[in-house]
């Protein structure tokens, strides 16, 4: 008992540290794969970050960051709404959805500069493996839904085969990863052969996002390739215009090759222009949905303006104007637009203090050139997928701070880095495998 108590050695606090750099690599890995290996691992990473001691000493350095700033006064925002919400029961889920704003203080506090560039390239990987499930999926070399005795390993949809989250989730890592792998390509000339990995894994994410049924998806996609190339050749006018027209000629061939992306796409317009014409939201599908609860949610933010309703109260509220007609529209759990969500909960108050988040995010300059641009590529796109009423999540929010965490580390630990090779990549197998056994079977 008393050793437990006793404080670690320095050695052991580093070897602890350096643990922690390549726990968080196979976080960053396990995102787009499973949510449960996912929580698991952190967990395992919480228990050795309590374990190493000295908090203060690990974490005031983080504390003082900028960034980490905004994101806790977001989520103490979000602590305080509780104090004047009715449904506390919805609250108390909303708040464990948000935990994740917490996590860039204590990433921040062990994180070492040099693991930066294995945390991206670790998404990146998860999300490779998850397009590879879809493709074997999709040409039926997979089933639909796979179980192993009471487990279930996935259940998807033929029209959107999404193994490991949801197809919208889906359609969303796709595009990040499109837009790094662009951002490669464009901004790094020497090394071919990392550049022809780049393309292929492009290759395939934009070929994978043809049989995916995610309209946030493609309009995510759209401008995260915007902006990658806006920020790559922002000081070459013509480079940037015939870039641009390039996409549009991308897009535009994508629209008609695809019959998943072309009827998504039709049906969505059609959709808009019937229920602005009939005012039926609910029978006029998805996008007509989102209309609708966009519209009666202003309502809802017009009634408390300044402070909003409280953490848990917005969908209550939200519902108690939807006129009988619309019935059906109140059996949807969420806005499925995130601003408009934020002015529910927290009035135009929450909206400064998201603004805030943005702007310290945007206007970071303790970081290289390179990694500025991949936060503003980052920033950009979690601007538009909130649109569609995606952020609060287990993967576009943890992914979010696991991978702008990675950009600001700006320090190197006192720990031992070791290049890539085959006994690392052999360790993080079995770590993850370890994992995904715990995180289906738990």
């Amino acid at each position: 008992m008393t050793n437990i108590l006793r404080a670690p050695s320095q050695n052991t606090k580093d070897k602890i540290t350096l643990w922690l750099n390549h726990l968080l690599v196979l976080y960053a890995f396990l995102i787009p794969i499973h949510n449960g290996a996912k929580s698991s691992l952190f967990f395992t990473m919480l228990a050795l970050f309590i374990y190493r001691r000295d908090y203060w000493f690990y974490l005031k350095e983080a504390f003082s960051n900028r960034i980490v700033q905004a994101f806790l006064i977001f989520y103490t925002l979000h602590a305080i709404g509780m104090i004047y919400t009715d449904n506390i029961d919805y609250g108390k889920d909303h708040m464990d959805k948000i935990k994740y704003l917490l996590f860039p203080l204590i990433f921040l506090s062990f994180l070492d500069i040099r693991f930066a560039a294995r945390i991206l390239i670790a998404f990146i990987f998860g999300m490779f493996i998850s397009e590879v499930f879809s493709y074997l999926i999709h040409y039926q070399a997979l089933p639909y839904e796979l179980s192993i005795g009471k487990y279930e390993i996935w259940e998807t949809k033929a029209y959107s085969p999404a193994p490991f989250m949801a197809h919208s989730d889906h359609g969303v890592g796709i595009s990040i990863v499109v837009g790094l792998c662009l951002y490669y390509l464009l901004n790094f000339k020497e090394e071919k052969y990392k550049r022809v990995l780049a393309f292929i894994v492009l290759l395939i994410s934009l070929l994978n996002m043809s049989f995916i049924a995610s309209r946030t998806g493609y309009m995510t996609l759209v401008v995260v390739i915007f902006i990658t190339i806006v920020i790559t050749y922002r000081e070459n006018i013509k480079l940037l215009l015939s870039s641009i027209i390039l996409v549009l000629i991308v897009g535009f061939s994508l629209y008609n090759f695809s019959n998943t992306i072309n009827k998504r796409i039709n049906k969505a317009i059609n959709n808009f222009e019937k229920a602005i014409e009939n005012k039926k939201y609910y029978e006029n599908g998805s996008t007509a949905q989102r209309i609708g609860l966009t519209i009666y949610g202003y309502e809802v933010f017009k009634d408390s303006p300044i402070f909003g309703v409280g953490t848990g109260d917005h969908m209550d509220l939200l519902r108690a104007k939807i006129p009988d007609e619309e019935e059906m529209l109140k059996v949807i759990a969420k806005p499925h637009n995130v601003y408009i969500q934020i002015l529910m909960q927290h009035g135009l108050l929450g909206a400064l203090l998201f603004i805030y988040l943005i702007y310290s995010i945007l206007s970071y300059k303790g970081t290289s050139v390179i990694k500025k641009d991949v936060i503003i590529i980052l920033t950009v796109t979690t601007l538009v997928f909130m649109l569609g009423g995606l952020l609060y999540g287990t993967f576009e929010l943890p992914l979010i701070v696991v991978l702008i965490s990675a950009m600001i580390a700006n320090k190197e630990q006192n720990i031992t880095f070791n290049n890539f090779d085959k006994k690392i990549f052999l360790k993080y197998s079995a770590f993850v495998i370890l994992f995904l056994i715990i995180g289906i079977t738990r």
